[in-house]
């Protein structure tokens, strides 16, 4: 019997068994498509999922191939037009302050790359048909392209098959919410107008509003045109769109000079707003655009598929190999459910603002928001709203059952526990010198939880020898499932266990003055945090979280 059955090969689903197979289960990946898409489709990375793919080791390989984006301009009638840099991103704790652009086939080629070198190939065509689960898993009937018939059984049967999900459908799980009266184009092309290269464009006209998106490539953007129905073209969204009548429409709607030339790829289409009213039924779960499916706006879809993955994947890997205890999937739900409502009401007003409402709506769009659109995003607390938004570096777990602490003792050193990281929120990137490493993010590379113990500001020898040992002793326990490093105050070199934090900052900004410490998620969010260290409450905390000491045969996976 597989571990898991991965029904969908997106991104979604390739980040899924990326992870699955990395935190050591058996697992396969169907696609019910012969061929990957050649299709751009989703188009922005944000700065967590390129946290993401620095976690897997193909950062470097994704920035590589796509751009960065670096202001966004507002054009209204009569080209009255304003650029806003994108400045605020710089203030974010990551190595990624900005919007990236990577085509989604792109995405899907770096990820399926990645999937190969842990032994794991999509199977293309081969499509689900049914399944039926009991108590010990789930039979699923796979059909070939060429008419051939496949049952599989697995422990867990992981829905990442996109809007019409067969999964979702077969769990009996709603998908409630609307489809938008709005028509909407969109293409893929070679832009030449007077506007600069690699910059986002928004022009709102008295006929919808048309959008712009850099692509890696000179001239590349994907446009997109959003307007009332009765103003599309002949032909519904069924129709293929020409190149002529994306020029024809593009002549109406957009408020400067612009020929399109050199299409990759052009539809028409509906845009929804639906989501799943729950992400599991019994050994079911769905991921992505089969849990929730929302306009572009603020280019989140995508990128919220990725963090269901890596939200979920560790967490079936320790109830499969019985260190925890099957409740834990619950907090999949309990956790995603939330950011994923969250991105519908979020998506759903940035499009209202952007081409809902009647002729008073569009006046305002068209004359006046290009004229005091720097005064409205220019400013740093607008910024940052946004950055917060679109980053999805602000999604936290707060209210998990999986966060929490216990804080006893005075602060030390002017600085609060309580203002470091929360338990649920995400561990920031700092700089920190560890053995092979210089940042905290490479620290917590890997699929195993990683222990941050602190020293305090003012570390005395004995007890910096003390948490030492207490760190290898405890990596020695529970071998691949844990990583655990001391965090030295003053210290300038580390060693052995020992991450290097020479003028405290680190200490500062994880509110450590006195010793405490932090155990973060394989997912790198602040899992539980305490002060002061206390080896057998520690210990506790690990047990309940992992199952208890011993690695139970299993090998270090490499990270």
């Amino acid at each position: 019997m597989l571990d898991a059955l991965v029904v969908g090969a997106g991104p979604t689903g390739l980040t899924m068994a990326s992870e699955l197979v990395r935190h050591g289960l058996r697992c396969r990946v169907v696609e019910q498509l012969e061929a990957p898409s050649v299709l751009s489709r989703a188009l922005a990375v944000q700065a967590r999922t390129l946290e993401v793919f620095d976690d897997f080791g193909i950062a470097e390989q994704a920035l590589a191939r796509g751009r960065k984006t670096e202001a966004f301009n507002v054009v209204g009638a009569g080209g009255v037009h304003t650029r806003v840099p994108m400045q605020a991103f710089s203030w974010l704790e990551t190595r990624f302050p900005f919007i990236f652009m990577l085509p989604q086939d792109a995405t899907e080629a770096l990820l399926a790359e990645h999937l190969d070198t842990l032994g794991v190939k999509v199977e293309r065509g081969l499509a689900l048909e049914d399944f039926r689960q009991d108590a010990d898993g789930v039979e699923a009937t796979l059909k070939r392209a060429g008419g051939g018939v496949e049952r599989v059984k697995a422990r867990w049967l992981l829905g990442c098959d996109g809007a019409r999900s067969r999964v979702r459908k077969g769990a009996g799980i709603p998908f409630e919410g609307e489809t938008y009266d709005d028509a909407c184009v969109l293409a893929d092309v070679r832009v030449e107008w007077p506007l600069g290269q690699g910059e986002l464009v928004l022009m709102p006209s008295m006929h919808g509003v048309v959008g712009a998106f850099p692509m890696p490539g000179e001239y590349r953007y994907r446009l997109f045109c959003v307007m009332p129905r009765d103003m599309l073209p002949e032909g519904d969204e069924t129709t293929p769109l020409t190149l002529e009548e994306m020029q024809r429409i593009l002549e109406r709607m957009s408020n400067v000079p612009v020929r399109v030339s050199e299409p990759r790829w052009m539809t028409r289409y509906r845009l929804h707003r639906r989501g799943a009213p729950r992400y599991r039924q019994g050994r079911v779960f769905l991921a992505g655009d089969a849990a929730h499916i929302h306009s572009p706006a603020g280019g989140q879809g995508m990128n919220t598929g990725i963090q269901d993955a890596y939200n979920l994947a560790w967490k079936l890997a320790l109830v499969n190999k019985g260190r925890a205890p099957e409740s834990l999937l619950d907090t999949y739900e309990l956790e995603r459910h939330p950011v994923g409502q969250m991105l519908l009401r979020g998506t759903d007003r940035l499009f209202g603002l952007m081409a809902q409402g009647g002729t008073p709506s569009r006046l305002l769009r068209t004359y006046v928001v290009p004229r005091v659109a720097k005064r409205l995003l220019g400013g740093s607390y607008t910024q940052r709203l946004m950055a917060r938004f679109v980053s999805q570096l602000a999604i936290h777990y707060r209210r998990s059952p999986l966060s929490t602490e216990r804080i006893w003792g005075e602060e030390v050193g002017g600085v609060r526990l309580e203002e470091g990281p929360a338990p649920g929120e995400r561990v920031p990137e700092l700089p920190v010198k560890g053995e092979g490493v210089e940042r905290l993010h490479e620290v917590l590379r890997g699929p195993q939880h990683t222990l941050l113990l602190f020293t305090g500001l003012k570390p005395e020898a004995k007890a910096r020898s003390g948490l030492v040992a207490l760190a290898r002793r405890l990596e020695e326990a529970y071998g691949p499932l844990l990583r655990a490093r001391v965090v030295v105050a003053g210290e300038g070199e580390p060693g052995p266990f020992v991450l290097a934090d020479g003028e405290g900052a680190l200490h500062r900004r994880f509110g450590a003055g006195a010793e405490c410490f932090y155990l973060v998620r394989p997912d790198g969010y602040v899992g539980h945090r305490e002060r002061p260290i206390e080896p057998k409450r520690l210990e506790a905390e690990l047990a309940r979280r992992m199952g208890p000491p011993g690695a139970g045969g299993e090998k270090r996976v490499a990270s």
